[in-house]
């Protein structure tokens, strides 16, 4: 277990070794200008569709400037998460499953509760957030329900990444970075003007890296990655009132599976069912569950002969093209955006992540029924699916333009989504192996599901200052969507599978309001209120072991209250932004579990229902403090008591009956993968070195609370502390980072669910996911 004691030590070693998190104001001409910075000027952002300075809007954001990003090495929605006040991150399933959690809104299954964008474009998918992270202006992170302006699915708050616009000078940067692991990543971009009239901005990546596991079974690599990719953007302003933006993103991704094993139960003895009264096994984890060894990753890695994509491991690739158009008429501005993406994704994983080791075979019972498997075999389950996910957008909006005593905004939108996969997951009997994948699959039919949503909305604002100091705002959307889910067999000649043809349609309809009261105290002092409506949309559940009544799961609430101030305190030498909220969540979705007699692995039978409900309040703090242009220290903290008020789990019950044990009421559990607390503590200091030169030292400290894997609070994860280093010397155009990610090497799984042990009797297990360890590295740039 995780002492606070040493929490505290890492605490004091962090601060001991100086380095930052600062929120800086635009990116200055060149780096060395940066370190000589000695004000806390704000970032201008753009979270409610027009530019404010961060301090002076009345919402709880955190925001990274360009700077900043380079200064603390974010390149991941992980990394976001690492510094942000009230934002965690879980990957549930590695690529396939990212999880950002806000406010401690956090779901399994169904849509995310986060609402993801890249320039104002929403990503769709759980696979689609988490890019890449290169040539970055700035990180948006707005807390609390965005519905009224975002739309769809800012349930919990929306992330925002703004990308790099053409510069008006000739500019250009290129960085090397090596590091332990294998890693090896290159990146580079131009920018600068065609004519008077016209600006471009070009740049690509390239990363590889070897990871952090390998196999238990076979020795191979487990999660590694090699992706590539690229970004234009054009800039047109052939008038000064009208500016034209248009972007094409090329990325290409190939990965490993996740670092995840498979826990045996350690209490709960009783007979499992298909067992008989000898056959007794613990059908229950309780307590902290372990973490993964390096070389203990129990994943099958080697190529998969017959199937399309030949190995293990998850390949994408992304195209994303959007126009924005912006005329000024004065006070009015007209603002269209319009964008399409296509994403082709794949992936195969090991489909039971478990390997034999009991003399005389292990017991399973999946889907088809099985006889028990050989010792040391480990190639009986794969889970693979290929498929696209395609979306288009159109955002049509007018609104006034600057400081008015009374401001508006109205617009319209309209999303359609298309969502191909087919899936190729295959549950072999216990005596056969996976050698053959082209054989194997003649006795099964491959279930081909498409999902299309259609959405269309209308949306407004009005924020009123009654006076200089006081005003009011309030916003309002409405949206209908329609949805179809049709599934098939896509193999005429299988004759083990599914059979059934489904061709279901929903739709829903969502008023989403929000009131915004604000004063300014003072110049330095911003005081605010305000209610939010948070909907989510609902859908369809997929798997191949669901019943005909549970195929459509349907759309959530919740009443969001929040008050805060923001302040520029002791001549702007300290910064203080404090926000405390309740939420009342309301038909929420989540995990529920058909019984073993359904057939299928315990993932087929799980599905998306609306039987619980949840309370969640919390305080956010975080703080900026800068004495003097050579030193600084950000920090936050955040309060999270997020619990079920109702939760029905009849699939635990059973598991429970199995044991002899009562049923387990939710009422007040906690919900999975949120701590209730968490704190970041990021010093750095800056020394100059003559007029070209300045020498940077940071450390990041993250430290968080206990979290549980399931609603059930049976098993958690212990509490972890991390610290991150970094060292920059710069040199005119030229810099040189030094940096040291888990420098102790914290070794605390990021995720788990719920999942089966299909070596023994197939009862209910989590399944673990690894650390990301110790890693070291330096990063050389040259900025023109």
């Amino acid at each position: 277990m995780l002492h606070y004691s040493r929490i505290l030590l890492l605490g004091a070693t962090a601060l001991a070794s100086t380095p930052v998190f600062a929120q800086a104001a635009a990116a200055p001409a060149t780096p060395v200008a940066a370190a000589a910075a000695d004000n806390v000027d704000d970032i201008v952002v753009t979270a409610r569709k027009k530019s404010e300075s961060l301090q002076a809007v009345p919402l709880s954001i955190k925001a990274f400037d360009a700077v900043e990003i380079k200064s603390a090495r974010i390149e991941n929605l992980a990394d976001v998460a690492k510094l942000t006040p009230g934002l965690n991150y879980t990957p549930l399933f590695g690529a396939q499953n990212q999880l950002p959690i806000i406010r401690g809104a956090a779901q399994t299954f169904g849509q995310l509760n986060v609402g993801v964008f890249l320039d104002g474009i929403y990503l769709s998918g759980k696979a689609g957030v988490d890019l890449a992270l290169n040539d970055l202006q700035r990180i948006e992170v707005v807390k609390g329900p965005q519905s009224a302006l975002y739309g769809r699915n800012t349930f919990a708050g929306a992330i925002n990444y703004v990308t790099q616009r053409p510069s008006d000078k000739l500019t250009a940067y290129a960085e090397v970075t090596g590091g332990g692991e294998g890693l090896f990543k290159a990146q580079a971009s131009v920018s600068g003007p065609i004519s008077d009239t016209v600006r471009f901005r070009v740049g690509g990546f390239y990363k590889s890296f070897d990871g952090f596991y390998t196999s238990a079974i076979d020795g191979g690599r487990v999660d590694f990655e090699k992706s590539y990719g690229g970004t234009a953007v054009l800039e047109l302003k052939p008038i000064e009132a009208l500016t034209a933006t248009f972007r094409v993103t090329y990325s290409n991704d190939d990965g490993g599976q996740p670092p995840s094993s498979v826990i045996r139960n350690n209490s709960a003895l009783g007979t499992p069912s298909g067992g008989s009264a000898s056959q007794q096994r613990n059908l229950l984890y309780t307590g902290n569950v372990p973490s993964i060894p390096r070389n203990g990753v129990t994943v099958n890695t080697r190529s998969v002969p017959g199937l399309p994509g030949g190995s293990y491991g998850d390949r994408e690739e992304n195209t994303r093209a959007s126009g924005t158009l912006e005329y000024n008429f004065g006070p009015v501005t007209a603002t269209s955006l319009t964008s399409y993406s296509y994403r082709k994704a794949e992936y195969t994983f090991d489909g039971d992540n478990t390997i034999c080791d009991r003399t005389g075979g292990c017991p399973n019972f999946g889907f088809p029924f099985a006889p028990a498997i050989p010792l040391g075999k480990s190639d009986f389950a794969l889970s693979s699916n290929t498929g696209y996910y395609r979306d288009w957008s159109q955002e049509l909006r007018i609104q006034s333009s600057g400081k008015q005593r009374f401001e508006w905004l109205v617009g319209g939108y309209y999303y359609n989504n298309h969502t191909l996969g087919t899936d190729r997951g295959i549950t072999l009997p216990g005596t056969l192996a996976i050698t053959d994948y082209t054989t194997a699959a003649t006795n099964y039919r491959y279930p081909r599901t498409l999902l299309t949503t259609d959405s269309i909305s209308a949306f407004g604002s009005a924020t009123f200052h009654l006076t200089d100091t006081l005003g009011v705002t309030g916003e309002l959307r409405y949206e209908h969507e329609s949805q179809t889910f049709v599934q098939a067999p896509s193999n005429a000649t299988g004759t083990v599978g599914s059979t059934a043809l489904f061709d279901l349609k929903q739709s829903f309809q969502f008023w989403t309001p929000r009131a915004i009261i604000n004063y300014q105290a003072t110049p330095d002092v911003l005081v605010y209120a305000s209610y939010a409506r948070g909907a989510k949309t609902g859908g369809f559940n997929t798997g191949l072991n669901v019943f005909a009544n549970q195929r459509a799961y349907f759309p959530e609430y919740s009443s969001n209250y929040e008050v805060g101030f923001k302040s520029e305190l002791l001549d702007r030498v300290l910064r203080l932004n404090v926000a405390a909220y309740y939420t009342d969540w309301t038909d929420q979705q989540a995990a529920c579990q058909n019984p073993i007699s359904a057939g299928g692995s315990s993932t087929n039978r799980t599905y998306v229902c609306n039987v619980a409900a949840s309370k969640i309040y919390g305080v956010e703090a975080d703080v900026l403090i800068r004495p003097s242009s050579w030193f600084q220290l950000a920090a936050n903290y955040t309060f999270t008591h997020a619990r079920y008020s109702k939760f029905v789990d009849d699939s635990l019950a059973q598991t429970l009956t199995l044991a002899g044990l009562p049923a387990v009421n939710f009422d007040g559990k906690y919900l999975p993968y949120v701590p209730q607390h968490k704190f970041v503590v990021s010093p750095k200091v800056t020394v100059p070195l003559g007029d070209k030169a300045s020498a940077e030292f940071r450390a990041d400290l993250q430290m968080q609370s206990k979290t549980y894997v399931r609603a059930d609070n049976f098993q958690s994860f212990d509490g972890k502390a991390t610290v991150d280093l970094r060292a920059t010397l710069r040199y005119g155009g030229f810099s040189l980072q030094l940096f040291a990610n888990n420098v102790f090497d914290d070794q605390t799984p990021v995720a788990g669910v719920r999942f089966f042990d299909s070596t023994n009797y197939s009862v209910s297990s989590p399944l673990v996911t690894g650390a990301q360890r110790r890693l070291l590295g330096a990063t050389l740039g040259y900025r023109y």
